[in-house]
């Protein structure tokens, strides 16, 4: 499938690793959900995810039913999560029978990218990620590091080269800000990233765009050239 083309009841696999940036993660699900044609998401979760909410989210957040019912989210929205065990490799989306679309994970840890770079599957969200590169299916990793060491550097060529996608959460700093005078908040940035991801595995997110389109100058209007009077002709005499 191409990674610009949007299925309706397209079927998106979430997975959520231990990496900083629940809010990135929670901000990408509620902006899927909305997406055009009511794609349905399987939501993965791992342990150190739930770690991470906890400090990021919210206190109360102990399994991956709590860190979803902290979205909010509309009953028909929700009714289009499937959970999943982290720890359950024979899940549906483990096998590359299962018609996925594709998968995101966000926030990708470092650990992550390692595991999926090198073909390891030691839980249901790297066997996920196996099954979409040998599948030859989307795969968007937000890896969520900085500054990179070689490793990270070597494990990102070559999970690029299997097929990946690696798109670090960079802030879009050409975001404007509701007001003019204001700065850009925290989630306009979140929102422009997880717009652009989504479009990446082929949903068609709603609402603001958040491309950029810089202000081109208008073309002149060229000068009317003024026409010379014309001269009256010399009579003939007779």
């Amino acid at each position: 499938m191409a990674r610009s083309q949007i299925v309706a009841g397209s079927e998106i696999i979430v997975g959520v690793s231990g990496g900083s940036g629940a809010r990135l993660a929670a901000r990408f699900v509620q902006v899927a959900l909305a997406a055009a044609g009511s794609p349905r998401l399987h939501l993965v979760v791992t342990g150190s995810a739930l770690e991470v909410a906890r400090g990021e989210l919210s206190r109360e957040i102990d399994t991956p039913a709590a860190w979803v019912a902290h979205l909010r989210l509309p009953r028909a929205a929700a009714r289009r999560i499937a959970l999943h065990d982290n720890a359950d490799v024979g899940a549906s989306i483990a096998s590359g029978s299962y018609p996925a679309a594709a998968m995101i994970v966000i926030p990708c840890s470092g650990g992550t990218l390692g595991s999926i770079a090198n073909g390891v599957s030691r839980d249901l969200l790297q066997r996920a990620a196996d099954v979409c590169l040998k599948e030859q299916r989307p795969l968007v990793l937000a890896f969520r590091e900085s500054p990179y060491s070689l490793v990270h550097i070597e494990n990102m060529r070559r999970v690029t080269l299997a097929g990946a996608i690696v798109a670090p959460p960079s802030p879009a700093f050409y975001v404007e800000p509701p007001t003019p005078s204001g700065s850009p908040p925290l989630d306009r940035f979140l929102d422009a990233y997880c717009v652009r991801v989504a479009r990446l595995v082929g949903l068609s997110p709603r609402g603001e765009q958040y491309r950029w389109e810089p202000d081109m100058p208008k073309p002149k209007p060229k000068p009317k050239r003024k026409r010379a009077a014309k001269r009256p002709r010399p009579r003939r005499r007779p």
